[in-house]
């Protein structure tokens, strides 16, 4: 196999781009099944109509007329005409992804990190870094693609500082030196569902060392353009394709390690119970038809009728003798097509570690899913939680990573601490928090020597002014101590 250096030197663009293509050893999604899975618009019960089609209802039956004139007896066939059936589609694929991406990021992951003075105004500014780019709703983006479309890359650049350091600076101290930083750090991501095809280049030895990515553009008079990227650990490359591939741009980017992070799954989350939904939506939409034609009572006349008369309570019906009338009973019970719904329904969420929140199901539930109950309830979510963070695990860790090296390289004062400092990522699944319940674990464990005081703060949730706490605490001690002498 190529090396990506000889890739790139080769002269010819369209058999350089086929083999950056050729570096990815996983197959291409397939956006479309995977979109039409996601957009209950685009479910078969709603766009197939011929394996759903029209229904052909009797207006008129087929009659005889015989015209005494001419003795001739006409036959006028019966007048028919089609209606759509029921198209009833579930948005199960969307539900419970939107559930699993809560559990999995609802909480933001944690960063346990214990810096030293040195480390302070990088670690500092990991955190501005990530709270100016709405990292924490940027993180559901990643898992809802993951978890649909199978795979998600998240792309780092750096634009023009419009105040970011100034803020910083004024929450740091001695955070720079002379000059200021003239950068700050900026994130997109990519992924099938926004137009993206995807090329992660890996060498031999597993390490993804160039990233590539088509996509589509329209110039100011619509006329459509096919371009591909490559990011490499040092240049950013772009090609445009319009009656051949032209190279439109190459720059460096200026960051030690390649700014893409990429993660990826071999099918969409929902894969497994695509049968039960389309069964479901079949299941609801041909007994919604079954209601509309038969649940509406038929009057059934046996005989002549001879006079109608009255109106709404006080109408009569008056029959010739021999004659009679009744209305058609619906004496099949519906139970089956109930149990089966709930039965499939259920197998749904139950296949994929997905907890039925709703109004119905928890409204009976008072305080109970709180505190350590909420742990057991929602066992199955956490421990899906657990699997997905098997990969999204490593992908915020290699966020976290890139991130500290790239505030390295943009700020010259970060550069030894981004050598030295440490930050695991947690990811932490979403739950109910009962405060006292925290507040009661955490005073215990300090008191008895399990914890340190610092931990206990953390413990209890308030991790936002660690120091400030631990410093107003010595200080009421204290206080409290030279009251005592």
């Amino acid at each position: 196999m190529k090396t990506i250096d000889e890739i790139l030197a080769l002269e010819d663009i369209d058999r350089k781009i086929y083999y950056l293509k050729k570096g990815r050893k996983t197959q291409l999604p397939d956006r479309e099944k995977l979109y039409a899975d996601w957009d209950p618009n685009r479910h078969e019960i709603i766009v197939d109509k011929e394996k759903y089609p029209q229904i052909e209802i009797t207006i008129e039956q087929e009659k005889e007329v015989f015209d005494e004139k001419t003795g001739k007896t006409t036959v006028i066939p019966k007048k028919t005409k089609k209606v759509d059936p029921n198209r009833i589609a579930l948005p199960l694929e969307q539900d419970i992804v939107n559930i699993q991406t809560a559990f999995t990021v609802g909480t933001e992951p944690k960063m346990d990190c214990t810096p030293d003075e040195s480390e302070k105004g990088i670690f500092e500014a990991l955190k501005q870094v990530l709270k100016k780019n709405k990292i924490k709703y940027q993180n559901r983006k990643i898992v809802r693609s993951w978890l649909s479309e199978q795979e998600c890359a998240e792309y780092w650049y750096v634009t023009k500082d419009d105040g970011f350091w100034a803020k910083l600076k004024a929450k740091v101290a001695n955070l720079f030196g002379k000059s200021m930083p003239q950068y700050k750090l900026r994130s997109v991501l990519w992924s099938p569902f926004r137009g993206d095809k995807l090329y992660p280049f890996f060498d031999d030895s597993g390490d993804m060392v160039a990233f590539s990515r088509e996509y589509k553009k329209k110039d100011l008079d619509d006329h459509e353009i096919t371009c591909f990227m490559t990011v490499t650990k040092d240049v950013v490359f772009q090609w445009e394709l319009d009656k051949g591939w032209e190279m439109v741009s190459a720059f460096k980017h200026g960051f030690k390690k390649l700014p893409v992070i990429y993660s990826y799954r071999p099918e969409a989350y929902c894969e497994k119970i695509k049968t039960i939904r389309v069964r479901l939506e079949k299941l609801l939409s041909s007994y919604a038809d079954c209601i509309d034609y038969h649940f509406f009572p038929i009057l059934k006349l046996i005989g002549d009728v001879e006079k109608l008369s009255g109106e709404f309570r006080n109408r009569v019906v008056q029959l010739t003798e021999g004659a009679d009338a009744a209305y058609l009973t619906w004496n099949q019970a519906s139970d089956p097509v109930k149990v089966e719904f709930e039965n499939h329904f259920n197998q749904a969420y139950a296949l994929t570690n997905t907890p039925r929140i709703s109004f119905e199901n928890l409204k009976g539930t008072g305080n109970a899913l709180s505190g350590e109950a909420f742990r057991y309830v929602f066992m199955g979510a956490h421990m899906a939680v657990e699997n997905t963070a098997e990969e999204i695990g490593p992908f915020l860790q290699r966020r976290v990573n890139f991130l500290i090296s790239a505030l390295g390289s943009i700020n010259t004062n970060f550069e030894k601490a981004s050598e030295t400092i440490d930050v695991d990522v947690e990811i932490v699944p979403y739950m109910i928090d009962n405060v006292s319940d925290k507040v009661s674990t955490a005073v215990s464990a300090v008191n008895g020597g399990i914890w340190s005081r610092r931990e206990g703060i953390i413990f209890a949730g308030n991790m936002d002014r660690i120091d400030e706490e631990l410093k107003e605490i010595e200080e009421d001690m204290s206080q409290k101590t030279e009251k005592t002498k």
